[in-house]
C-alpha cells in the first residue's frame, strides 16, 4: 500500500512540474515574442531596396511612395504602395515586399520604348513622349537624352485621353516587329529613320518611313515575314542606286513590288524625275544589280 502510494504521489508531482513547466516556458516566450513584435514595429523604414530591369532608381521608387518619416513596415498598405507605382505607365508590374526589421523591397518591370511623339499638353506646350511596344505612351523618366534621339517619331496617329491615361497606340504591336527586325538585322539602315507613319495601316496594311537619305519608304503588312525580306531587299537595292547615281530618291515603295523572271521589282521614284522601276534578284550580290528604265531620264542611270 506504501509502495503504491509513493508511486501515485511521485506521478502526481511530475505532472505538476511538467504543467508548471509549461506555463513558465509559455509565458517567457510569449513576453520574448511580445518584446520582439514591439522592436520590429518600433523601427522606422531605414531603406528601400530597389531591382529593376530598366532605368528607374531608388530616388524615383522615394519619391513615388513618398512614405512619412518614421514610417515602419507594420504600418505600410503594401497592396496600396504597389498599386501606386503602377498608375505610372513605364511601370509595366510591380512587386513591393517587406523584409524586417526595417527594409521595404520593391522590383519593377518597365516598359522599353521603340518610338517617341512630340504631343501637346493642356496649356499647349510641347511634350516628347515615349511609345512602348504595347503602344502604352508614357513620359520616360531617367532615359539619356542621346538615347531619346536614336528612336524615330510616330506620325499618323491620333493621341485620345481616357480618365487621365492616353490609351495605347492601336497598331504599335505591328510597328514595333518592323522597327525590331530593322534595328536587328540593318542597324546601318534603322540609325537613319527619322519619322515611322501609321495613318495608313489599318486601311490599306502599310506603314511609311521617312529616312535621312529616302523621303518616303512604303512597306507592307500582308505577309507574317514581310518585314524581312522587304528590309533586305530595301538594303541591297539602296546599294544599286548608291552605285549607279548620286540622284536623291524621292520613293521606294516595297508594298507594290512585284515578281517578274524570279526577280522583285519595286518602283523607285527619284527627285524632280519620272519613276523609275528598279529590278532585284532574289539570289545575288549587290553588284549584280541594275535598273530597267522603261523611257529616257533626265539623267543617264
Amino acid at each position: 500500500m506504501w509502495g503504491t502510494a509513493f508511486r501515485v504521489s511521485g506521478a502526481i508531482l511530475t505532472v505538476a512540474l511538467l504543467v508548471a513547466g509549461i506555463v513558465v516556458f509559455t509565458d517567457a516566450f510569449n513576453q520574448k515574442q511580445g518584446k520582439m513584435s514591439a522592436a520590429v514595429n518600433a523601427s522606422s523604414i531605414d531603406k528601400i531596396v530597389l531591382r529593376t530591369d530598366g532605368v528607374l532608381t531608388e530616388v524615383w521608387v522615394k519619391r513615388t511612395l513618398d512614405l512619412r518619416e518614421g514610417i515602419t513596415l507594420m504600418e505600410l498598405d503594401i497592396d496600396g504602395l504597389r498599386a501606386e507605382i503602377e498608375t505610372h505607365q513605364q511601370v509595366s508590374s510591380a512587386t513591393v515586399r517587406r523584409r524586417f526589421p526595417s527594409t521595404l523591397e520593391v522590383s519593377l518591370a518597365e516598359r522599353a520604348p521603340v518610338a517617341r511623339i512630340s504631343a501637346r499638353d493642356s496649356q499647349g506646350a510641347t511634350q516628347i513622349l515615349l511609345v512602348a511596344r504595347d503602344g502604352v505612351v508614357f513620359p520616360g523618366v531617367g532615359f539619356e537624352r542621346e538615347f531619346r534621339r536614336t528612336l524615330p517619331y510616330l506620325a499618323g496617329i491620333k493621341l485620345v485621353r481616357d480618365e487621365g491615361r492616353l490609351r495605347p497606340i492601336k497598331g504599335m504591336d505591328v510597328a514595333s516587329v518592323l522597327l525590331a527586325t530593322v534595328r536587328n538585322e540593318a542597324p546601318h539602315l534603322y540609325n537613319d529613320w527619322k519619322v515611322v507613319s501609321l495613318a495608313r495601316l489599318e486601311d490599306e496594311r502599310e506603314i511609311e518611313v521617312q529616312s535621312a537619305k529616302v523621303k518616303r519608304i512604303v512597306f507592307t503588312t500582308r505577309s507574317e515575314d514581310a518585314f524581312l525580306k522587304q528590309i533586305a531587299q530595301l538594303d541591297v537595292l539602296l546599294d544599286s542606286v548608291r552605285a549607279h547615281t548620286d540622284q536623291p530618291v524621292r520613293e521606294i515603295n516595297l508594298a507594290i513590288g512585284r515578281m517578274s523572271d524570279g526577280r522583285m521589282q519595286v518602283p523607285v521614284t527619284f527627285s524632280d524625275t519620272i519613276p523609275v522601276e528598279s529590278v532585284v534578284p532574289q539570289e545575288s550580290t549587290p553588284n549584280s544589280q541594275f535598273f530597267n528604265t522603261p523611257r529616257k531620264t533626265n539623267r543617264e542611270l
